[in-house]
């Protein structure tokens, strides 16, 4: 346990490495607002990431329905703080939206976009998980005005970053759900956190 962490106090990061089920992950995020569970998902190491994801395996189901619910405005922008494991740039947001049609897009919001595009994805369910596919964007009438021009992800630098990849989320929370990068079906070593954000 770290020396400044008080005795008694639970923290994300001690709860995985101590081995916590699906269900006291979600009870202790879910007990938690906003700013408390964005600091909570932010503070974890690159090594926590790929264990809460194999931890949440026999987490209930996520449906696109749970992430982006009815009662959220069409064309209204929702906010995913999210935290990855690569060596630089690890905190970053993916912003969602539903269009009229039911279809629900987003798009990688990250100091480094103005080099690596905005690698917009769309988003469907899989089985238990969520998909966020790059192979899919949306066409830009079905994105908010404010939201980044649309482009495709096999063109510029996104070719090498996005193109071709999908994204695979499990339910860790009501807010939280933690990803799983894959490119043409292979695994690839990189996984992310994201705490939605609907205050």
């Amino acid at each position: 346990m770290n020396s400044q962490t008080p005795a008694g106090h639970q923290d994300l990061g001690l709860l995985i490495g101590a081995g916590a089920d699906p269900t006291a992950l979600a009870a202790f995020l879910d007990g938690l607002d906003d700013a408390a569970r964005v600091r909570e998902v932010r503070s974890l190491s690159r090594k926590d990431l790929g264990a809460l994801y194999d931890r949440c395996q026999s987490a209930p189901p996520l449906t696109l329905a749970d992430f982006v619910p009815q009662s959220i405005p069409v064309g209204k922008t929702i906010i995913c703080a999210g935290l990855n494991n690569l060596p630089m740039f690890r905190t970053f947001e993916k912003r969602l939206v539903r269009t009229a049609t039911g279809q629900v897009f987003g798009f990688n919001f990250q100091s480094m976009s103005f080099v690596t595009g905005p690698g917009y994805f769309a988003i469907t369910e899989s089985g238990n998980e969520l998909l966020f596919d790059y192979t899919k964007v949306p066409s830009q009438s079905d994105v908010p005005a404010d939201w980044p021009k649309v482009v495709p992800n096999n063109s510029g630098l996104s070719n090498f970053v996005y193109k071709d990849l999908h994204d695979f989320c499990r339910r860790v929370s009501r807010d939280v759900v933690i990803g799983h990068a894959t490119r043409h079906g292979k695994s690839l070593p990189q996984f992310f956190v994201l705490a939605r954000q609907l205050g």
